[in-house]
């Protein structure tokens, strides 16, 4: 028995030594920044808004693409396609070109 606690405890320490200090706490978020939403990488602590539109557009290969399910600052900006408003929402048309007609970082209400 005292070997298997032993043995229990090793396990636990190994565990926890490779956790980085403060993992239940990630490093960065959003902040309002005029009538924006926006990613700050070098922040902590609770979010002071939550965008309307979730997601960055993420480098992959040679193309910009949206990426609903991720967050943080834009890593590119696409050559085409604009943000448009279809009813109450805002969304990304690649396809589309003109200006912006809403703002996908405006603060969520």
């Amino acid at each position: 028995m005292t070997r298997r606690f032993c043995t229990f405890l090793m396990l636990t320490a190994v565990i926890l030594a490779a956790i980085p200090g403060g993992a239940s706490q990630t490093k960065g978020r959003y902040k309002v920044d005029g009538s924006s939403c926006v990613w700050d990488a070098n922040d902590s602590g609770p979010n002071q808004c939550t965008p309307i539109v979730p997601g960055r557009f993420k480098k992959e290969k040679d193309s910009c693409v949206w990426d609903a399910k991720d967050h943080g600052a834009d890593q590119c900006t696409p050559p085409t396609g604009r943000w448009k408003t279809e009813g109450s929402k805002c969304v990304w048309d690649p396809k589309d070109s003109g200006a912006n007609q809403c703002n996908p970082r405006t603060p969520r209400k």
